[in-house]
């Protein structure tokens, strides 16, 4: 049985591993997600690649075939050829257990912000680059292009985060012996609502962060015009309410802390007196008024449809940035981040084989 077994193992290694002389070809695609990107952003791309030869493409851990995909990427508004490299700590996408069969066509999703450096706003062009030891050559993708954007500010508030107590810091010893105390200084924190277009879409994103760290970066909307803006109040505890029209009669509610997690959300519909936000003066408690709760059985075919609210259900969907970052992009401490690739495969996988179909049309 043994020396089945490994005579077995040792068919496919040559399966593989067939003479030079039959080469693989491969026609290889590079699509973003999106044309702009808001800094910070993760940057997704989606990879296409068709096995055009008569023999498999595998991609292993041993020496033959060991191939990577790399990604050439540049800043295309600057007169400076060179291009933007992988930080050493930041390894290549893993192509590990790929395996294309001849005629084979296979799509991925990959997010470039993990692998290099891309906060600078800017106009970016990406190409694709694969390399195997079974192909003579490196194959590579024509150029695809992505903005690097600020995006527009449509609100913001600046709040101090809460203490759990009032006791000072140590006291300090004058020199007649008396002690001073000292009241801990209270930290801030920034929320700002900013607007962009996607290529396709302006988006509302919803940002948390102070003048060294970024802590949140969420998609929370469509804008559907200036008519039908976000509106926000705060709460005792410095937590940002936020309610924004998702249609004509459906609206979405959403709280967070200062920590940038999601405490609560409501889908809201719209009846004779459309939902508003009102802040209690004096228990300072921030409370939805009009409207009612949206009803799964009742309310079907209004929501169906609005894609953020499968997003506001479940707010894994929502997040599209890997980790809080400081403003060199390093990770910080802080809430548990959410990661959006979870998110954009879910979304893209509704039209994988349309997606498959444009990106290696021609091929």
């Amino acid at each position: 049985m043994y020396f089945r077994l490994r005579h077995f193992r040792a068919a496919v290694l040559v399966l593989f591993l067939v003479p030079l002389c039959v080469r693989a070809q491969v026609a290889i695609v590079v699509k973003p997600v999106q044309i702009n990107y808001l800094q910070y952003e993760s940057v997704f791309v989606r990879v296409a690649m068709r096995n055009l030869s008569a023999h498999p493409l595998a991609f292993g851990e041993n020496l033959g075939l060991k191939g990577n995909l790399q990604f050439e990427i540049r800043r295309s508004d600057r007169n400076d050829p060179s291009f933007i490299r992988t930080p050493k700590d930041a390894p290549l996408p893993d192509m590990t257990g790929v395996i294309l069969p001849p005629g084979g066509e296979k799509s991925y999703m990959f997010n470039l912000s993990k692998h290099y450096d891309l906060r600078s706003t800017g106009r970016y062009t990406v190409k694709a680059v694969l390399r195997h030891p079974q192909m003579p050559t490196p194959y590579q993708s024509k150029e695809a292009h992505f903005n690097i954007v600020r995006g527009s500010v449509i609100w913001s508030r600046t709040v101090g985060l809460p203490l759990l107590d009032d006791s000072p810091e140590e006291a300090t010893v004058n020199e007649d012996g008396t002690k001073e105390e000292k009241h801990r200084m209270i930290k801030t924190r920034e929320y700002r609502i900013l607007s962009y277009f996607t290529g396709k879409s302006n988006i509302y994103c919803l940002t948390l962060e102070d003048k060294d760290n970024l802590y949140m970066l969420r998609h929370i909307g469509y804008d559907l015009g200036p008519d039908l803006r976000p509106k926000c109040e705060i709460d005792f505890l410095s937590r940002l309410s936020v309610l924004l029209p998702a249609s004509t009669k459906v609206y979405a509610y959403y709280q967070y802390n200062t920590d940038g997690n999601l405490e609560n959300r409501q889908i809201l519909m719209k009846t004779d007196r459309p939902p508003r936000l009102v802040l209690d003066k004096d228990t300072g408690i921030v409370k939805v008024v009009g409207g009612r709760e949206a009803r799964k059985d009742v309310d079907y075919e209004e929501i169906q449809d609005i894609q953020f609210l499968e997003d506001m259900r479940d707010p894994k969907k929502s997040s599209i940035l890997d980790e809080p970052l400081d403003r060199d992009g390093d990770l910080i401490r802080g809430p548990e981040s959410l990661n959006a690739k979870d998110a954009a495969e879910k979304a893209s996988e509704k039209n994988k084989d349309q997606n498959q179909k444009s990106l290696l049309e021609g091929f």
